[in-house]
C-alpha cells in the first residue's frame, strides 16, 4: 500500500478506534446490557443539546472524507455513522453511560454539519482558483 494512502485513512482509522475503545472503558464495571429506546420529540430535542457528539462526529466525518476522497463521500459518511453506532453498542454494559437510541440523532448532525464543511471549503477552494486563473 502507498505511504500517502496509509497517511490518508491512518487519522480517521485512528480516531475511531480510540473513540470506541474510550466509550467502551468500564472504570465502575460491567452491568447487563441495557439501551434505551425511547425516541420522542423531548428525547430527540434534548440529544440534538449533545455538542460534543456533533462536534466529534463532524470531525471524524472530515477525516472519514480525508480516507475515503471526497469522491466516496457517502462512504465516509456511512463509516462515521457506524463509528457513532458502535458508540451505543459498547456503551451497554457500562455502568454510568447511558446508551440511547436517540443518541444517533447528534451524530447525524454532526456527519451532516461535516458534509457542509467539505462543501463549502470545496466551493471556496474552486471559487478560488477560478479567480486566480482569470487574473492570469
Amino acid at each position: 500500500m502507498k505511504v500517502l494512502t496509509v497517511l490518508r485513512i491512518l487519522p480517521f482509522t485512528a480516531l475511531a478506534l480510540a473513540s470506541i475503545w474510550a466509550a467502551n472503558r468500564a472504570p465502575d464495571g460491567r452491568r447487563p446490557p441495557q439501551m434505551d429506546f425511547t425516541v420522542t420529540p423531548e428525547a430527540i430535542a434534548h440529544a440534538l443539546t449533545k455538542m460534543p457528539h456533533i462536534a466529534s462526529m463532524a470531525m471524524l466525518f472530515v477525516l472519514a472524507v480525508l480516507a475515503t476522497g471526497r469522491s466516496r463521500i457517502r462512504l465516509a459518511a456511512v463509516l462515521t455513522f457506524l463509528v457513532g453506532v458502535s458508540w451505543e453498542l459498547v456503551q451497554t454494559t457500562v455502568v454510568g453511560h447511558n446508551p440511547r437510541v436517540v443518541d444517533i440523532f447528534p451524530n447525524l448532525v454532526g456527519i451532516v454539519v461535516g458534509w457542509v464543511i467539505i462543501s463549502g471549503s470545496a466551493f471556496l477552494w474552486r471559487s478560488a482558483r477560478a479567480r486566480s486563473e482569470t487574473s492570469r
